[in-house]
């Protein structure tokens, strides 16, 4: 019976304790987490979630801009592609 129980929450606590991105700046990171927060899902890596929802992709843009280096910006545009395809967010 206790199995039952640690299975999805053993799932549920690996996506919610993965990093972003292993080989990102912490800068990078810290926005993609608060992005994923702003925009109600799970983690950054909930994809589900974060590819489709504008409010993460308004949420990461401004703090890149506001708070990373062209480099993030432009890392950030990749994992978009990667995960995600189509357009990174602005």
């Amino acid at each position: 019976m206790k199995l039952t129980i640690f299975f999805p929450l053993a799932a549920f606590l690996s996506l919610t304790i993965a990093g972003p991105s292993d080989d990102a700046s912490p800068c990078l990171n810290r926005c993609l987490s608060e992005a994923s927060v702003v925009a109600g899902c799970v983690s950054s890596v909930d994809y589900e979630c974060t590819c489709p929802s504008e409010a993460f992709k308004d949420a990461l843009g401004t703090c890149l801009k506001d708070s990373c280096t062209s480099d993030d910006l432009t890392a950030a545009g990749e994992l978009h592609k990667e995960r995600c395809g189509g357009d990174p967010p602005q």
